[in-house]
């Protein structure tokens, strides 16, 4: 349910449903009247699950850790509630001519990943949060002091304040060119990256559940069946090199996912090519890299931000922190 607006309570239009935004508008919704705007029909952006034909598959972000405090305790709520769990993974480091090392995941430290699917965690986010979904944002402009946010059917405000969530590239395509002198996204690159997704109803066996690849194409690869809650079917997610990606974002679909599996075979020391459902997934703005991390952008006078993962290091406690971080600033400039 959504809660009624009340009067003179600030508007705020949040572009994007990722964890950045979802966390930004769950945390303002109690002292702003608060829209999140998201171009597809999902939440939780990167935080992504693919269902297909029984197969279930994590294709975004793989798991995630918890270092900060802050993020800590969020984390050991969602654990209290089911919504997350300990990933007690057999981890290798691997590459084509054999394991360098492994060890497991336990509770030392611990790797986290959303129940039963990655996705889990935005849709818990987004309580209570008015998300419209499909919604293209293509431009914001300023009429006065209010913000207006537009796609390229409909008009949506007045706003007081407008936050940016999506990726830079994304971001920077619609802040205006004339405001903002605070908020730069020029030294902000994001990366692409492809994941394979391979679905079994004979499984494989393997001697570990997840592995970091080196002098491969490959830069990552998961027994995703083996996360907790995952069901019965036998599932892979592979993950492409960023430089691969970007050399061969345009490739076409068969000779990526020929490739990859060739890969796959090499680290493997078996052909993975009897799948019985395969899928590629190019994602774009995969990963960030930056050359001088900040926790957010913000530029009062016009009442206009930015925040995500993209911001720090490219993590899912990255996007929480630079979320928070902004949360408190905007909450102590119109509370």
């Amino acid at each position: 349910m959504i809660k009624p607006v009340k009067k003179n309570q600030s508007r705020i239009a949040i572009i994007g449903a990722g964890i950045a935004g979802l966390n930004l508008a769950r945390l303002l919704s109690d002292v702003a009247d608060v829209v999140v705007f998201e171009k597809s029909d999902k939440l939780g952006g990167r935080i992504a699950t693919h269902h297909a034909n029984d197969f279930s598959f994590d294709h975004g972000a793989q798991f995630f850790t918890a270092k900060n405090p802050a993020f800590k305790c969020f984390v050991n709520t969602l654990e209290s509630l089911g919504v997350v769990a300990q990933w007690n993974a057999r981890f290798v480091e691997l590459e084509p001519k054999g394991i360098n090392s492994q060890r497991t995941w336990g509770d030392e430290f611990p790797h986290y990943v959303g129940t039963p699917a990655m996705n889990s965690i935005g849709q818990h986010m987004a309580n209570n949060v008015d998300v419209r979904f499909n919604q293209l944002i293509t431009a914001i402009k300023r009429i006065d002091t209010s913000w207006f946010v537009e796609t390229t059917e409909s008009e949506f405000g007045p706003f007081d304040w407008v936050v940016l969530t999506a990726p830079a590239e994304q971001a920077r395509a619609i802040l205006p060119e004339t405001v903002c002198p605070t908020i730069n996204l020029q030294d902000v690159s994001m990366q692409p990256c492809f994941a394979l997704m391979l679905g079994y109803k004979t499984p494989h066996l393997f001697d570990w559940d997840a592995a970091f690849v080196s002098n491969s194409i490959l830069s990552w690869v998961s027994v995703n069946s083996s996360k907790p809650k995952r069901g019965d079917h036998f599932t892979i997610v592979a993950m492409s090199t960023n430089e691969w990606a970007k050399t061969n974002f345009d490739q076409s679909e068969s000779s990526v996912i020929e490739a990859m599996l060739n890969a796959l075979a090499d680290i493997g020391d078996k052909t993975l090519a009897d799948a019985d459902y395969i899928k590629l997934k190019r994602w774009k703005y995969a990963n960030a890299f930056r050359q001088e991390p900040v926790l957010e952008m913000i530029d009062e006078s016009s009442q206009l931000a930015c925040c995500g993962d993209w911001c720090i290091s490219g993590r899912i406690e990255s996007a929480f922190m630079s979320s928070l971080t902004l949360a408190k600033k905007i909450e102590d400039l119109i509370v």
